[in-house]
């Protein structure tokens, strides 16, 4: 029985499986005693889990022993609480080993990947970057990519919020240059360059692939903490633009669709978007993340369950529901 079922049957009994460990936040509750909230997942549900100082294996996740990405055994009760979600009160957990592969335990069924193709859509992504005019900026993206190919592929967008899976930048990426094609091709749709949108699309999160460890762990890296995937993809274009020959006022443009994206100073944009293409992609960028932030809690849900998902912490806590029919 896995996670989900457990929760739909409410049961009395705890449950036992295999999971792995997304998140681990060390917080101190109301009375001032510290505590580690994991977020744990068997693929089915994801569940939330405390650890308060007073109990085995504080130490070690204080430590740091324990990371997001590792796969363990729990036994617990489950619950859904009214306010907090879906909760476990655990009673055992432990790393996994060897010996449960003969229980059941399989390490591939706890990783999971983007729900597309990759090799195609690589090549997909591919040819956005050859149409890129002048050619010295298609030169320039493509020389990026190039040098990342393979940790671009392989990456998660994000270490919780959207896209949080192996392929999970790729997909991203892709869906993006695929919305805003759509838009620009609108009749009536504002003319904008089509070569800057798409470029930055391109580039906006590549610096992930070093802001972030590789999936399943994707915790933040020591550069990625100090200076941001916004930063690092900005060293990496000044270089490539001088070795490919780009123009100054494009490289302009360009950083600045890359540092804006974020639309907003509080969300992590180094400058406001002040031209249409960096308006632009910011919205896209909206679009894609937070689309895929409700598609994923609702198809959370049970068959025929209206809802209410897990509250998302990007749309203010809020719960969302799914239409009759849908």
């Amino acid at each position: 029985m896995n996670l989900r079922e457990a929760l739909e049957q409410n049961l009395k009994d705890p449950w036992t499986g295999f999971v792995v460990m997304r998140g681990v936040e060390r917080k101190v509750s109301k009375n001032g005693q510290p505590y580690f909230r994991l977020t744990l997942d068997d693929m089915s549900a994801t569940v939330a889990a405390n650890i308060f100082e007073d109990r085995a294996h504080f130490a070690t996740l204080e430590s740091g022993e324990w990371k997001p990405g590792d796969h363990m055994k729990v036994m617990g009760k489950v619950s859904h609480h009214q306010q907090f979600g879906r909760q476990m009160d655990l009673m055992n957990i432990r790393p996994v080993s060897e010996r449960d592969l003969s229980d059941g335990y399989r390490p591939e069924l706890l990783m999971e990947s983007a729900p597309i193709d990759l090799d195609k859509a690589w090549k997909e992504l591919s040819e956005y970057i050859e149409r890129l005019k002048p050619r010295e900026l298609s030169l320039t993206v493509g020389k990026l990519f190039k040098d990342h190919e393979q940790s671009f592929r392989n990456a998660a967008a994000a270490k919780m919020a959207h896209h949080a899976y192996r392929g999970g930048l790729l997909q991203h990426t892709l869906m993006m240059l695929r919305e805003a094609q759509a838009l620009l091709n609108v009749r009536d749709f504002p003319h904008l360059n089509e070569s800057l949108v798409y470029a930055g699309i391109l580039l906006h999160d590549l610096g992930k692939v070093e802001e972030l460890e590789m999936y399943p762990r994707s915790e933040y890296t020591a550069k990625g903490s100090l200076l941001g995937h916004v930063a690092i993809v900005i060293c990496w274009l000044e270089s490539a633009a001088k070795e490919c020959g780009l123009a100054e006022d494009i490289l302009i443009h360009l950083k600045h669709i890359i540092l804006s994206h974020h639309g907003q100073h509080e969300f992590g944009a180094a400058i406001l978007p002040q031209t249409a293409e960096a308006v632009f992609v910011n919205l896209v960028d909206n679009i894609d993340s937070k689309i895929q932030m409700v598609t994923r809690a609702l198809n959370s849900l049970a068959e025929g369950s209206p809802g209410p998902t897990e509250k998302l912490w990007a749309f203010e806590n809020r719960a969302f529901y799914r239409l009759p029919g849908v």
